[in-house]
């Protein structure tokens, strides 16, 4: 098919900013200024994802946060403790959870063989129950920190905080 002859039709381009017909292509009057995102529907197939890049702070993995006790003694709470005793809790918690186990599964047997081989055979899944619900306890906790981190980061970054 054959492009119509004469002009091209006046106002904006149809179809997000495509030519109309022929390979002439569109240009916007305003062009974006040096460093600035372009309007996508001026450009389209250009869209940037936003910066999501933050510099590492003191309240930052990477940062210089003082380490454990430089966090356990900061009153302003501007660092988090969190981060670095959630592994050490887990394999308390771990621990515990398997003496539990332990100790009733004497408890059992020293009141009857048949109650201690149910709990041989059930008990393991409560354990497994316990230590679940403290990783996944543990793993909210962290999540929060996490998403309260890259919240200040930002803040500071974009000059609110």
């Amino acid at each position: 098919q054959q492009p119509p002859a004469g002009p091209p039709p006046a106002g904006p381009p149809p179809h997000g900013g495509q030519p109309p017909y022929g390979d002439r292509p569109y240009t916007p009057a305003q062009q974006p200024y040096e460093g600035q995102m372009p309007d996508p529907g001026l450009y389209p197939g250009t869209e940037y994802p936003p910066d999501r890049s933050v510099a590492a702070g003191p309240h930052l993995p990477g940062g210089d946060g003082g380490g454990f006790f430089g966090a356990l003694f900061d009153y302003s709470f501007s660092r988090y403790i969190t981060p670095s005793v959630v592994r050490v809790i887990y394999i308390v918690v771990t621990v515990l959870v398997a003496l539990g186990w332990l100790s009733g599964l004497v408890a059992t047997f020293s009141q009857s063989i048949w109650a201690g081989i149910l709990y041989l055979v059930f008990a393991w899944i409560i354990a497994l129950v316990y230590l679940a619900l403290a990783r996944i306890t543990l793993e909210f906790f962290v999540a929060v920190i996490s998403v309260s981190e890259k919240v200040n980061a930002y803040a500071k970054r974009d000059g609110v905080s």
